[in-house]
C-alpha cells in the first residue's frame, strides 16, 4: 500500500510545527534536568525512548521490517547509482532519500495495523505516569500523524526508528553469518587417519557439518540471532559448552535412517559431490538432527541452562558474559524453534571439533548404540550402566528410545520398568514388567532357553515390584484406620 493512499482526500493546512523540526531535535541527547513542560519538548523528550522500548521489550522486538529484504532494497538502490553514493556530500539527507524510495514497500496495512496492535497491547501492561507510557503515547502519536495527517513516510519519527532498528538487526545477521563460516576453518580435521577410528555414520555426519552450505541454512533462521554471540564464541574455542552424545538419545537413530541406504556405496564418504548434492545432503542431515532436538531437548533444557548459568561467573563481565546472558534468557522463553536450532548448531559444532567429544563417555555410548542402532538390546546395556551410575532420568530416555526403535522387543519395557521401580513409581513399573515379561515368555516359547536369563530377571523384578506395593498398600490402610478410630 503506497503511502498516498493512507493520506485523506481533504488537503490539511500546513501545521506551524513542522514534523520535519522534530526529527531534526531527535538527533540532541541532552536531557533537561526536569521533564519538559511545552507538548513540542514534552514529544521529543518521550521519543527518545521509543528506539529504546522498540529494542528491549520481548513484544516489539518483532516490530521490525524484514531485515534482509531491507538490506536488499538497499544494496539494489545505491547499485543503480554507485557514483552518487562514492560522493556522498550530506549523509543525512541520502538516508532520507533512501527511506522515500524504500519505505513505501514495506508500510503496507498489515504492518501499521499489527504496530498499532502492539503498541496498544504494550501501553495497557506498563505503569500509569511513567517514562514508557509517554513513549508509547508518543509512538502512537507518530502513527496517529501517518494515518489521519498524512506526514511524509521518510519523515515520520516512528518509521526512522524501526526502520534503523530493522537495519541494524539485518548487518548484525549478515556479520554473524561472516564469523560463523570464517570460523569454519576451525572445524576441519587436519589428520584424514582419525575418520578411520570412528563409525562411518559418525564420519559422514562430520563431514556434513563441515561444509559452509550446513551452516548457511542455520544462519537462514532468523531465531538462531539470540544466540549468535555464544555460537562465535563456541566456534572460536572462546567458551566450551558441556553437552554429551547420550543426552541426544534419538540422533545415532535418525543418523541410521537418513544414511543407511547408502553405506554401502564405495562412494559414501567421497568429497566429490556436486553443490546442489550437497545442499540437498545438509537439508537431510539438519531434517535428521531437528528430529533427535524436538525429542531429546526438552527433558534436557534445565541441565543446559544451568550449564551455561555456571559459566556466567567464569566470563568477564562484559560482551562475553551479555552474550551468556542473552543466550539464557532466550532458553527460558521456551520458543521450540529458535532452542531447537541452538542445540543442532552447538550439535554440529561439538561434532566437527573432535576436542569437545574426545572423552569416554562420548566414545562409549557411540560405539555402543551405533553397532545397531535399530537393535533396542544396545540401549538397554547402555541404559543399565547409567542406572548404576545413578543417571536415572538419562537411562529413562533412552529405554523410551528403545520402545519407539522396537516397541515388540522386551529390552525397552524393561530397562523403563527398573527405572520406575527405582523411583518408586510402582504402578507403572508393574505395567512395564508385566508387559516385557509377555513379550519375553513369547520369545521363549519360540526359542526355548534363548532368554531363560532375562526371563528368570523380569520375573524377580516384578516380584519386588509388587511385594513393594503390598507394603505400600498396607501402610495406607493402617493409617486410613487410625485416622478413623
Amino acid at each position: 500500500m503506497t503511502v498516498n493512499a493512507m493520506r485523506p482526500n481533504v488537503e490539511m493546512p500546513k501545521s506551524p510545527l513542522r514534523f520535519e523540526f522534530i526529527s531534526e531535535m531527535l538527533v540532541d541527547r541532552k536531557k533537561a534536568a526536569r521533564p519538559p513542560k511545552s507538548s513540542l519538548e514534552r514529544l521529543i523528550y518521550n521519543s527518545e525512548n521509543i528506539s529504546h522500548l522498540l529494542a528491549s521489550r520481548s513484544d516489539l522486538k518483532s516490530l521490525r521490517f524484514d531485515e534482509l529484504e531491507l538490506l536488499r532494497e538497499i544494496r539494489d538502490l545505491v547499485d543503480s547509482d554507485p557514483k552518487k553514493f562514492e560522493h556522498i556530500k550530506n549523509p543525512v539527507e541520502f538516508r532520507r532519500e533512501i527511506r522515500i524510495k524504500v519505505l513505501p514497500k514495506f508500510l503496507t496495512r498489515d504492518f501499521i495495523r499489527i504496530t498499532q496492535e502492539k503498541l496498544l497491547n504494550e501501553l495497557l501492561k506498563v505503569s500509569h505516569g511513567g517514562i514508557e507510557q509517554d513513549s508509547l503515547m508518543t509512538a502512537l502519536v507518530f502513527l496517529q500523524s501517518h494515518t489521519d495527517l498524512g506526514l511524509p513516510v521518510e519523515d515520520n519519527p516512528l518509521w526512522e526508528i524501526i526502520f534503523n532498528l530493522s537495519l541494524k538487526d539485518g548487518l548484525r545477521f549478515i556479520d554473524s553469518l561472516t564469523v560463523l563460516l570464517e570460523g569454519l576453518d576451525s572445524l576441519k580435521i587436519k589428520d584424514p587417519e582419525l575418520l578411520t577410528r570412528d563409525p562411518i555414520i559418525l564420519q559422514k555426519t562430520r563431514q556434513i557439518c563441515q561444509w559452509p552450505i550446513f551452516w548457511k541454512l542455520l544462519i537462514e533462521h532468523k531465531e538462531i540471532v539470540p544466540f549468535e554471540g555464544i555460537v562465535s564464541a563456541l566456534l572460536r574455542g572462546d567458551v566450551v559448552i558441556e553437552i554429551y552424545f547420550d543426552e541426544l538419545v534419538h540422533l545415532p537413530f535418525y543418523l541410521h535412517q537418513l544414511f543407511a541406504p547408502a553405506l554401502n556405496d564405495p562412494q559414501f564418504l567421497s568429497e566429490m559431490v556436486t553443490d546442489q548434492q550437497q545442499e540437498e545432503l545438509a537439508r537431510q542431515l539438519y531434517g535428521a538432527i531437528l528430529k533427535s532436538a524436538e525429542k531429546d531437548l526438552p527433558p534436557l533444557l534445565p541441565t543446559l541452562i544451568k550449564r551455561l548459568e555456571k559459566l556466567r561467573p567464569k566470563a568477564a563481565a562484559g560482551e562475553r558474559e551479555e552474550q551468556i546472558a542473552i543466550a539464557i534468557d532466550a532458553l527460558k522463553t521456551k520458543n521450540h524453534l529458535a532452542n531447537n536450532i541452538f542445540l543442532i548448531t552447538l550439535l554440529a559444532a561439538k561434532i566437527s571439533m573432535r576436542k569437545y567429544w574426545e572423552n569416554q563417555r562420548d566414545r562409549f555410548f557411540f560405539f555402543t548404540i551405533l553397532k545397531d542402532p535399530l537393535d533396542p538390546k544396545n540401549y538397554f546395556d547402555y541404559g543399565h550402566i547409567l542406572l548404576k551410575q545413578r543417571h536415572i532420568k538419562t537411562a529413562e530416555q533412552l529405554f523410551e528410545c528403545a520402545i519407539e526403535i522396537g516397541p515388540d522387543s522386551f529390552w525397552g519395557y524393561w530397562g523403563l520398568g527398573t527405572c520406575y521401580l527405582k523411583s518408586q513409581k510402582l504402578e507403572k513399573a508393574d505395567n512395564l514388567l508385566e508387559t516385557a515379561l509377555k513379550l519375553v515368555q513369547q520369545l521363549e516359547i519360540q526359542e526355548p532357553l534363548q532368554f531363560r536369563r532375562e526371563l528368570f530377571l523380569i520375573k524377580d523384578e516384578l516380584k519386588r515390584v509388587r511385594e513393594k506395593k503390598v507394603k505400600q498398600q498396607a501402610s495406607q490402610q493402617l493409617q486410613i484406620d487410625m485416622f478413623a478410630a
